[in-house]
């Protein structure tokens, strides 16, 4: 590790170990006029900073937060289809696909923190750097295989059972494996899951009455069991939909 990274790293104490581990890896060959290009940026919660097809300008890296991407042509919702931790970089993968605009709308989900760069000089350092490289395209590649994962699922799932896929996946992200807590309203239940208020509200009361959720006021709780409950109900759920699958394909 160079003095130069090492002295970026200093700065960013709110960073946890392996994010540090990570940042340090990612910058371990980074040259110092692109460590010093790079600027600390807070945004709060709710802030739209990319909007699909405005140009590149500037490489946000996520250090502290999260980030959802959003999109606002699925019948008139906002439907919230990716979620990000740190650390991520977001427009990276336009130019490693030698896109001139953002593909996706981004939004901070919680206030956040961002080491922001000028496009050009994150992309001169990128492409000539092979370990930075590497990484980008690891990261690209899982974010691609976990949205055809979730999309294939949501593919098969409506209603009542798009939003116990949608719980069990907030109660991986944010629960310590022994209660998860919720305070969330039901207009973002709608952008997560892409369902009207109206049928979210439908599908609380009925995951409620099946005890897959237990409401305490404005909080949803979901214990270790109904997350357990929710799993294998989804599971059979999922299975059941690939079978009648693979008949129809077998009979065509």
């Amino acid at each position: 590790m160079t003095e130069t990274v090492k002295e970026l790293l200093s700065q960013l104490q709110v960073l946890n170990e392996r994010d540090r581990t990570y940042l340090a890896s990612y910058f371990a060959d980074a040259p110092p006029w692109l460590l010093q290009a790079l600027h600390l940026q807070q945004l709060k919660k709710g802030t739209i900073f990319i909007r699909e097809d405005d140009p590149v300008e500037t490489i946000f890296l996520l250090i502290k937060g999260h980030v959802r991407a959003v999109d606002y042509r699925i019948l008139g919702i906002a439907y919230d289809y990716m979620r990000f931790e740190p650390i991520k970089a977001f427009g990276s993968m336009e130019i490693l696909l030698e896109r001139d605009v953002y593909k996706s709308t981004l939004s901070t989900y919680t206030d956040c923190l961002f080491l922001t760069v000028e496009k050009q000089k994150y992309e001169k350092w990128l492409k000539n750097d092979k370990n930075a490289l590497l990484m980008e395209i690891k990261s690209m590649g899982t974010y691609l295989l976990d949205q055809a994962q979730k999309e294939r699922a949501f593919l098969f799932l409506q209603g009542v059972d798009r939003m116990i896929l949608l719980f069990i996946r907030l109660y991986e992200q944010e629960t310590n494996k022994k209660k998860c807590q919720l305070r969330i309203t039901r207009q973002e239940l709608s952008e997560n899951s892409g369902l009207s208020v109206k049928t979210v509200n439908r599908s609380i009361k009925q995951m409620e009455e099946k005890d897959y959720i237990t409401k305490k006021g404005y909080t949803i709780e979901i214990s270790q069991q109904q997350y357990g409950q929710m799993k294998a109900y989804i599971a059979e759920k999922m299975a059941a939909s690939e079978n009648k699958e693979v008949k129809t394909i077998s009979k065509t």
